[in-house]
């Protein structure tokens, strides 16, 4: 009796365990994939100004930012964010076009972006403080998804 209970309970557990869904990981990248259309149809319609006011206003109540702050942060978000409302409409014409980059002109572009948020890290460090600069890294992190480097994986660590 004792066996085929055992055996019985092994059989529920080991059914209820297949037949969970796909792994997390392609369950995040479909959530992400989601946040990231209703985001941009939240902002779509706003100006580059008002984006700008919003994200500054976020990071005032997440990094505790001084009025003086507040003014370095609200010009460099405007500044940032009208950039990527110009940018946002040319690619938004070269896809309604049927226009895709070359291999060069992608380079060019991940070369671009990658030294625009060098520029923006060396402004943002003269604007905070340290604390404010590492939590600011610490979000920036989360926000688009990657780890901080040097940060272990527990268990999904390389093995």
């Amino acid at each position: 009796m004792k066996k085929t209970l055992s055996l019985l309970l092994l059989v529920i557990i080991t059914g209820t365990t297949f037949a969970q869904d796909g792994p997390r990981e392609k369950r995040g990248d479909e959530n992400r994939k989601e946040r990231r259309e209703d985001f941009r149809k939240e902002f779509a319609d706003l100006s580059p100004a008002q984006i700008a006011t919003l994200q500054t206003k976020k990071m005032a109540l997440e990094l505790d930012l001084t009025e003086a702050q507040q003014k370095d942060v609200l010009s460099l978000n405007t500044e940032l964010a009208t950039s990527r409302k110009a940018q946002m409409e040319t690619m938004k014409a070269k896809k309604e076009s049927g226009e895709k980059p070359t291999s060069d002109e992608r380079y060019a572009m991940m070369n671009k972006r990658l030294d625009e948020q060098l520029a923006v890290q060396t402004k943002m460090k003269k604007i905070l403080n340290e604390d404010q600069y590492k939590m600011w890294k610490r979000n920036q992190h989360k926000k688009g998804g990657k780890k901080p480097m040097g940060r272990k994986e527990g268990m999904h660590a390389r093995k």
